[in-house]
């Protein structure tokens, strides 16, 4: 039996060559209530400035309004209240984190985006449990981008909605396209 990690070269044995290592994985950090957080930057495919938003009374609390992109409805969903965060109104110059949620685009209603950082894989390091976020962070990195210190809690794109939350903003969605195409019918 051979030592773990030797390996035989011209029938001598050697330490095994060191893997390459794996490539830094690109983020996208920002903050929500003061949390720094992020996304994988993949995930993200562009930032909006708060356009005008039609407000709907039939939409979901965490849904803070619609505007067309693109010819496409987006829902502006608040990630404050997705994650159990305490919320402030939109201002100005709230910034959007446009994704695409399930085939179609989605805005991340944040605080603040303070830019991409690239983490070498021995920097990520388990999320902490009080910071969950409802089941969707993925782990943590140090902070080094938003002047704060401490650890941005990365979190997993495709778990911000439960399947529950899923099918709701489908259906709001689809409720929506209705909506307007009606009014579209009805313009001279």
């Amino acid at each position: 039996m051979f030592p773990v990690g030797l390996h035989t070269i011209d029938g001598r044995m050697s330490p095994q060559p060191t893997p390459a290592s794996s490539p830094p994985h690109r983020c996208v950090v920002f903050s929500v209530a003061a949390q720094a957080l992020a996304l994988p930057v993949e995930a993200v495919r562009r930032f909006l400035p708060l356009p005008r938003l039609d407000r709907l009374p039939t939409a979901p609390q965490p849904i803070e309004g619609v505007f067309r992109y693109q010819g496409e409805i987006v829902p502006v969903l608040r990630l404050g209240m997705l994650l159990d965060l305490p919320t402030a109104p939109a201002g100005l110059y709230t910034p959007l984190i446009l994704i695409t949620w399930q085939g179609r685009p989605t805005a991340l209603l944040v605080d603040r985006v303070h830019g991409d950082v690239a983490v070498a894989p021995d920097e990520r390091v388990p999320s902490e449990p009080g910071l969950s976020f409802n089941g969707c962070a993925m782990g943590g990195f140090p902070d080094r981008v938003t002047g704060r210190g401490g650890t941005v809690t990365l979190l997993d794109p495709r778990r911000l909605l439960s399947e529950a939350e899923s099918r709701l903003l489908d259906a709001f969605h689809a409720a929506e396209e209705r909506r307007l195409a009606q009014w579209q019918e009805a313009a001279p």
